[in-house]
């Protein structure tokens, strides 16, 4: 299964990258306070955030495991749950449909493809070299 993790490839093209996450720990999106992915002060529109250190960063890239399923939403209502949010079946279903989310989104890549998020907007940055 492919999904998301942070990376530090490709940070620096644009002159608001950022990256405070170690490299391949699973993202998500960071949820938006506006829509401007060029904000100078408020990174959240260009943002990927780490599911466990809740840092962020500008680059994430597809990666592919034995993870299934089942196994990656677990870990995102994990998250959640160690964040504080209770553990409603409502929360279940939310995390649930925005992970599920995640996993179509990377499907659509090749593994080691790296992307930006322009706010609503996932874009590639850097496709794999051809082996």
């Amino acid at each position: 299964m492919k999904y998301f993790v942070s990376t530090h490839r490709t940070q620096g093209e644009r002159d608001n990258d950022s990256n405070s996450i170690t490299e391949t720990e699973i993202v998500d999106l960071a949820s938006l306070s506006h829509e401007d992915p060029d904000h100078p002060y408020c990174g959240c529109a260009r943002s990927f955030v780490g599911i466990t250190s809740h840092q962020t960063t500008t680059t994430a890239e597809i990666v592919e495991s034995d993870m299934t399923a089942v196994e990656f939403v677990a870990r995102f209502h994990a998250a959640f749950v160690a964040m504080g949010f209770a553990d409603t079946p409502e929360l279940r279903a939310e995390v649930g449909n925005g992970a599920t989310e995640l996993l179509r989104l990377a499907a659509v890549w090749p593994v080691g493809t790296v992307v930006e998020r322009r706010c609503h907007e996932i874009r590639v940055r850097e496709f794999p070299a051809a082996t």
